[in-house]
């Protein structure tokens, strides 16, 4: 490995490590102030912003430090970064949903019933129970779907701000 790819690695897991700090935080924020089954749309954007802000501080922080920066080098630091929190957070969803927070799936379950019934009001309660069963049956897929959509966003931020900072 290259210097700069060990200090891109390096970079990448620490930022990667506070980002996911972050999101365990705001997760037990969430949990005290009752919001954690909210889905409202500032909960998702305040998400999308513990996950870019990170991002966007360490590609700034790797180039100031080298007095340079390459495209390549801001989507290593960001990709990174947005691997390493992604680990964090599945480690800690799965931490809260099986062990925190028991019933986690339940309440999620019971959430969603309730959603179906003012979406489709001539839903029928068979429709209904079968829905929330494949909708329990497929929830490990919450896991892979956060690795997913962090480097999907890690890559896409990564390049924009590698763009926007790269010098020439």
């Amino acid at each position: 490995m290259k210097p700069h790819q060990i200090e891109a690695l390096k970079f990448g897991t620490k930022y990667g490590i506070i980002t996911g700090v972050i999101g365990i935080i705001f997760t037990v924020v969430l949990i005290a102030l009752n919001m954690l089954y909210n889905q409202s749309i500032e909960k998702t954007l305040s998400g999308f912003v513990v996950l870019i802000v990170p991002i966007i501080t360490a590609i700034y922080i790797f180039k100031k430090k080298n007095n340079s920066l390459a495209v390549e080098q801001a989507i290593g630091v960001g990709v990174i970064t947005a691997l390493v929190a992604a680990i964090v957070t599945i480690l800690f969803t799965y931490l809260l949903t099986n062990f925190i927070l028991t019933d986690f799936w339940d309440n999620s379950a019971a959430i969603n019933r309730i959603q179906l019934k003012e979406q489709y009001p001539a839903i029928t309660p068979e429709q209904l129970q079968e829905n929330i069963a494949l909708k329990q049956k497929m929830s490990w897929i919450t896991y892979p779907f956060i690795l997913l959509f962090n480097l999907c966003i890690g890559f896409v931020v990564s390049l924009l701000t590698g763009i926007a900072l790269k010098t020439k």
